[in-house]
């Protein structure tokens, strides 16, 4: 639990935690580094997952070489956003993540195409996918290529980070109707279309030369494109926004009055101790009657949070001025409304900012 917070200079929300600083180890890979914090709930949660899922994909490869991740950054001559930048010794991806329902074409003429409506595929700008990630490979292999001296031990005249991949990733994975047909100067210049989970192995087969060390990898996502270290390889560091509700249990027989941060998005309440995959969990302990998973309640950018039971005994609510009732199925609920999970009370709270 967070017992700290403030801003750096950077605009990251920075907490303290309650936990030694042994356990922060910088030998566990892959190590994720965020550029910049989105700006709304709904992408604060998405880059989360994917920062989970990147981290299960490429730990369970385990690759032997260390790798880095930095995640949402931009290139000083870009104004938009770079997904991924994926770093080991010998193999340096630039990222685009997209996420499609149904199965895709993409034709060697270079059009791309939703198969299921026929609907054309591009961004604002008119650039299909391929287009926009050879962009984004391009302004970051080229500010690569000015700090070369001091990140790659290369002789005079090489250039050391031409092959660097340019990636569409499919996520979770490649729809298996699509059809993805690539021009051979595509491969030629180093576009790959993929499905993130596929990136672990090209992320593997990729062999550029000269090897980059580890200290150039953390300069690459520190200082030429300014990142933080925000998954360590077993947690993450800091929160990307703080709470804005929080339920404060109220003080019984056996425990003192405690207040628990509810972070944005969908915190489970029970008694499980230890949480699974992505989940936010606040663990209520001393209560037999609370179930392992008890309560969903979550919210977003708005001033709505919604309460859903899940549990065997119920849970209880009183509204500001009403009285208890059980709740079932989705129940909004507002600040001041009382929670009561076995024999335990709770106030649902807005955070102190």
């Amino acid at each position: 639990m967070p017992v700290g917070a403030a801003i750096d200079a950077l605009g990251y929300r920075r907490y303290t935690f309650a936990m030694p600083i042994a356990t922060r180890s910088r030998n566990v890979h892959p190590q994720i580094y965020l550029g910049h914090i989105p700006p709304t709930a709904r992408e604060r949660r998405g880059l989360r997952a994917l920062a989970l899922d990147l981290n299960e994909r490429i730990a369970t490869a385990r690759a032997a070489e260390p790798t880095i991740l930095l995640l949402n950054f931009a290139d000083a001559k870009l104004t938009e956003m770079i997904d991924l930048l994926l770093l080991r010794p010998t193999a340096i991806i630039v990222g685009a993540i997209r996420a499609y329902r149904g199965p895709i074409e993409a034709s060697p003429n270079g059009r791309w195409r939703d198969r299921a409506t026929g609907e054309p595929i591009h961004d604002q700008r008119g650039r299909t996918p391929l287009q926009q990630v050879r962009t984004q490979r391009d302004a970051v292999r080229n500010q690569l290529r000015c700090s070369a001296e001091r990140l790659a031990d290369a002789p005079p005249g090489a250039q050391p980070f031409e092959r660097t991949i340019g990636a569409v990733i499919f996520t979770p994975s490649t729809h298996p109707e699509s059809r993805i047909s690539l021009d051979v100067t595509d491969h030629r210049q180093w576009l790959k279309v993929l499905g993130l989970d596929e990136l672990p192995a090209l992320a593997a087969m990729v062999h550029t030369a000269p090897p980059l060390s580890e200290q150039a990898m953390r300069a690459i996502v520190t200082e030429v494109f300014p990142g933080r270290l925000w998954h360590d390889g077993a947690s993450f560091l800091f929160g990307l926004a703080p709470a804005r509700f929080q339920l404060r249990r109220l003080a019984a027989d056996d425990w003192p009055e405690a207040v628990l941060p509810l972070q944005e998005g969908e915190t489970i309440v029970g008694r499980r101790r230890k949480a699974q995959q992505n989940e936010h969990r606040l663990t209520l302990e001393g209560d037999d009657l609370i179930s392992s998973n008890h309560a969903q309640i979550s919210y977003g950018d708005d001033e709505w949070v919604t309460l859903h039971d899940i549990s065997k005994n119920g849970t209880w609510i009183t509204p500001p001025g009403g009285t208890e009732e059980r709740a079932r199925g989705e129940r909004s609920i507002t600040p001041g409304t009382m929670l009561r999970m076995g024999v335990t009370r709770m106030r649902l709270e807005q955070a102190d900012q």
